[in-house]
């Protein structure tokens, strides 16, 4: 063996260490022939591991074993025949560098002119994502995953959504195509890519659940419910659903149909679900309502001020003798009410009928409505008025302040009243009952300042062959109330549900 390439000196360093230490062995010779000298052996070195014994071109890599140089450029380090930066060394340890170029085989390491041959060394790619289209989605859907260094053999690539194994269908080195996996829960998780054992992650993947059917659509509060569809928690209580925002109790779940019940105070609507955050919207519930029997209420007009009557046009034939009313003149007083003839000295009128205490529910359904009058005096020529409510929440009684009739805001909905022959004074019959009211009601009741037992204010005006009207006794009159005679006046009856 050549000495001075073991020790790693020059030629010339070395011929003087030889004649060095030729004259101190002749030296000590010359006083102990016994004493020879011999150079320490370097000693073998070995490899006991490497860590980790996978890994791509790039990554850093721990040789353990014993004997190393500590001086980091005394050691040779090879994969597979490539050389190998050291960047670290102890006696027991070296630190290296996976070359490029590096392929699957054995590690060396050379220390002087010993070369010992460590494990097998595995050069793999590790994958990567970089882009998950779409984010989200449901049972089925088909999803693409973008990244890099996947493997064309669709087999040699594993995916996982959600921690169910994923079908892929197609594979590219920077592409893979799949769907998310039949059974998945809803929630949000990650998406992993494994080849050959090395893993990349994509997190916050959203699998959506699906409403495919509710059975029944219809039902009555308590009524049990069946919801069909796709990623629902077998778990119930993970389930959470709501009838148009009313929230429901789930009695029992699979990963594809829910059993609940109609909740009470439920309302016409679309069915939700929100399964580990993500949410579902299906198909409208309709709330049948049990059907109640029909109230019925009879509102008599009960104060002198609650019907009254508006000059709304002068009678043309009044005597200029007289004094001239003027159009909006109130009259709180009349012993009648007249519709489409001339009230004496006045002309034609306005009426208006106010009836308190309406105790109607905020929204009920009004089925009839009319007003029962009682005749004051017979009369058979054609007559019609129009009849209006007063849009307002609570109406106010009548004052003498001119056009306090008219001036007053109508419904849009009216209803015209062509008014049979009115045979006989006293007469309290059909003749003298106003055509069905129940929409004029309707609208005040829906109104959404209206309260139960608020006044309700109805207004008549003379139209179509009553306007014009030029006589005192084509008409008809009606009895208005008087607390003498209080059964003398007009009453409004209501039925509703």
């Amino acid at each position: 063996m050549d000495t001075k390439k073991q020790l790693g000196i020059s030629k010339e360093i070395f011929q003087i260490i030889i004649t060095i230490i030729a004259l101190i062995v002749g030296f000590i010779s010359c006083d102990d022939e016994d004493y020879t000298f011999v150079p320490d052996p370097i000693l073998p070195h070995t490899i006991s591991s490497i860590n980790p014994e996978v890994g791509e071109v790039g990554n850093s890599i721990m040789i353990m074993g014993t004997n190393f140089s500590p001086v980091r450029s005394n050691n040779k380090v090879s994969f597979n025949g490539v050389s190998a930066l050291v960047t670290a060394a102890t006696p027991t340890a070296l630190t290296v560098t996976v070359p490029e170029g590096a392929t699957a085989g054995p590690i060396t390491v050379s220390h002087y002119q010993l070369t010992i041959t460590g494990p097998i060394f595995n050069i793999i790619s590790i994958p990567t994502i970089s882009e998950v289209s779409p984010t989200s989605g449901a049972e089925g859907d088909i999803i693409t995953i973008t990244g890099t260094k996947f493997s064309d053999t669709i087999d040699n690539n594993s995916i996982v959504i959600n921690g169910i194994v994923a079908t892929i269908t197609e594979a590219t080195e920077t592409s893979i195509t799949t769907s998310i996996p039949i059974g998945s829960t809803a929630g949000s998780g990650d998406i992993t890519v494994t080849i050959a054992g090395q893993t990349a992650t994509f997190s916050g993947f959203d699998i959506v659940p699906v409403i495919t059917a509710i059975d029944p659509l219809t039902g009555e509060e308590g009524d049990t419910i069946t919801i069909t569809g796709t990623s629902f928690s077998t778990t119930a209580v993970d389930n959470i659903i709501d009838f148009n925002g009313t929230p429901a109790v789930v009695t029992m779940a699979t990963g594809t149909s829910i059993t609940t019940t109609v909740p009470t105070g439920a309302t016409t609507g679309a069915i939700g679900i929100m399964v580990n955050g993500q949410t579902a919207t299906g198909p409208d519930f309709t709330i049948e309502v049990t059907p109640t029997d029909p109230i019925t209420l009879v509102i008599p007009i009960d104060n002198e001020n609650d019907d009254a009557e508006e000059v709304s046009e002068v009678d043309p034939t009044i005597d200029p003798g007289d004094p001239i009313p003027m159009v909006g003149d109130m009259d709180l007083g009349s012993s009648d009410l007249e519709f489409g003839e001339i009230s004496s000295n006045q002309g034609l009128q306005n009426i208006g009928l106010r009836f308190n205490n309406v105790t109607i529910p905020q929204g009920a359904s009004v089925t009839q409505a009319m007003i029962q009058f009682k005749c004051d005096d017979d009369g058979s020529d054609p007559v019609e008025v129009t009849i209006y409510g007063e849009a307002v929440d609570n109406a106010q009684t009548f004052e003498e302040t001119n056009g306090n009739i008219s001036a007053r805001p109508l419904t849009p909905t009216s209803v015209v009243w062509s008014i049979e022959p009115w045979l006989a004074a006293g007469d309290r019959l059909d003749a003298q009952k106003t055509v069905d009211l129940s929409s004029i009601i309707q609208e005040i009741v829906n109104r959404p300042g209206w309260v139960s037992g608020n006044s309700i204010c109805i207004i008549m005006k003379h139209t179509g062959v009553s306007v014009g009207a030029t006589s005192s006794s084509t008409g008809r009159e009606a009895e208005n109330y008087s607390s003498s005679t209080p059964d003398d006046g007009a009453e409004l009856t209501v039925i509703y549900q």
